[in-house]
């Protein structure tokens, strides 16, 4: 899975689905991922340096995914900074998800197989607002 954005720039989302055969097969239920916390890591595949480090992401919802044949109930999204951007290359990323239930602690990192593939490439404007 690879995820292309610009230098400079805040979208798209780094987003992983986590689909149901996935959630089956990891044993992670429906009430672990009612009390979760979700954070993104990214490092340089150059140098192996954390250029982001347990950041805050989130973890989309949706409810009616019947409704909505090609989505999935559970996305992890981690939104870029600008800071984040500055500088082009190629980075490796992953979520992890801390349960905190009672019954259902435990961490997992994801994707379990492999990283997610960030490419940042150059860009030939600059902007800010006023």
């Amino acid at each position: 899975m690879t995820t292309f954005i610009k230098k400079n720039s805040t979208l798209p989302e780094v987003k992983f689905s986590l689909e149901q055969w996935m959630r089956e097969k990891l044993d992670i239920t429906d009430e672990m991922m009612e009390n979760v916390w979700v954070t993104f890591s990214m490092i340089d595949s150059n140098t192996g340096n954390y250029r982001i480090a347990n950041k805050e992401a989130k973890l989309i919802i949706i409810d009616n995914v019947y409704e909505q044949l090609d989505e999935c109930k559970y996305t992890l999204a981690y939104r870029m900074t600008l800071k984040d951007t500055k500088k082009s290359g190629l980075y490796w990323g992953e979520f992890k998800l801390d349960f905190l239930g009672e019954n259902n602690c435990g961490k997992i990192t994801l994707p379990t197989d492999d990283t997610i593939q960030i490419v940042i490439g150059d860009s030939i404007t600059k902007t800010s607002v006023i």
